[in-house]
This record gives structure tokens, sequence and C-alpha cells, in this order.
């Protein structure tokens, strides 16, 4: 697992998600996290992340493949695959308090996450900005694709299929 301690670097794969992967298998835990003040110059770029299983607070799991709190990282071209948490199984976005700002998610791809809310992304408050993503195949009670709660998220461009959820359906 990879934990960016408020630190402002850029982590690439030099080949893509197709054949770079960070995988928490057996771990526990969130794949990727971000909690620590990260501003969008903490960039994570081409990986696949699975096998996450979310960050415990309190008697909930969140953001299983990445778990980003107080923080707005850049996330670029990465595949969030068979990650799970009670929140946000593929990405749970909550920048906290009042604030106005949240991650830039951009060409990803979520497949095959599982959530009770949000089983590609969760996103709690804040802004986050959502563009030219893919969501297949996710499942969550409440909306398989994206959940919103008190977000002012923008998502553009982005394909919904096959996402399964039995309050809000499999979109946003």
């Amino acid at each position: 697992t990879i934990n960016f301690l408020g630190k402002a670097i850029t982590l690439r794969s030099s080949g893509g998600a197709d054949v770079t992967t960070i995988d928490a298998t057996g771990i526990g835990g969130s794949v990727v996290t971000c909690a620590s003040g990260e501003g969008p110059d903490t960039v994570i770029d081409g990986f696949t992340i699975t096998g996450g299983t979310g960050t415990d607070v309190g008697a909930y799991t969140y953001g299983g493949g990445m778990y980003n709190r107080l923080s707005r990282p850049t996330v670029v071209q990465c595949t969030f695959q068979y990650n799970s948490a009670f929140k946000g199984g593929g990405v749970y976005n909550q920048p906290g308090g009042v604030a106005t700002v949240g991650s830039t998610v951009t060409r990803c791809t979520f497949r095959k996450n599982t959530a009770n809310q949000g089983g590609g992304i969760y996103n709690f408050f804040g802004r986050p900005i959502v563009t030219s993503c893919t969501f297949n195949g996710n499942t969550a009670v409440w909306a398989g694709g994206i959940y919103n709660f008190s977000s002012g998220a923008s998502v553009t461009n982005c394909a919904f299929r096959g996402n399964t959820g039995s309050l809000y359906g499999g979109g946003v």
C-alpha cells in the first residue's frame, strides 16, 4: 500500500495501467492513501489499483482502492478494480470541513468494485472533478457508479455500463 504522507510527489508508471499494478490483496486497508493535506501536485498516474479493503474509520471502512481525506490529489489513467469498502469501493473523496475542493480523477477506469455506498466513487462534500472515466460492473446498495453526498462534483464525459445499485441505480 502507498501513503503519500502529505508530500507533493508524482508516482508514474513506466508502462501504464495495463502492465503496472499496485495490489493490496491479503494486506488489508486502502491501496493508496492521501489523508495529510495532499494537493493537486500529488499525482498518481498509470497504475492498476486492486485488492483494497478500505481504511477503518470508526464503525466503517472507506476507500478500498484510494482513500482521500482532507486532500485533493490528481489521479490520471488508473484502473481501480476488485476493491471493496463500506463507502467508495474504488475511491472515497472527503475534503473535510467546509472545503470546496476535491480530487481530480481523469481518464480512469472503475471495474468490479463493491461498496455499500458508491461502488466506483463516493464523494462526501467538496467538489471533486471526474472527467473521461469509465464505470463498468461496479456494485453498491447506494449507486453502483458514483454516489455524491452533499458534493458539488463535476462529472463530465464519463461512461456508465453494467453498474448496479439497489438505490439510485448504476450511474451517478
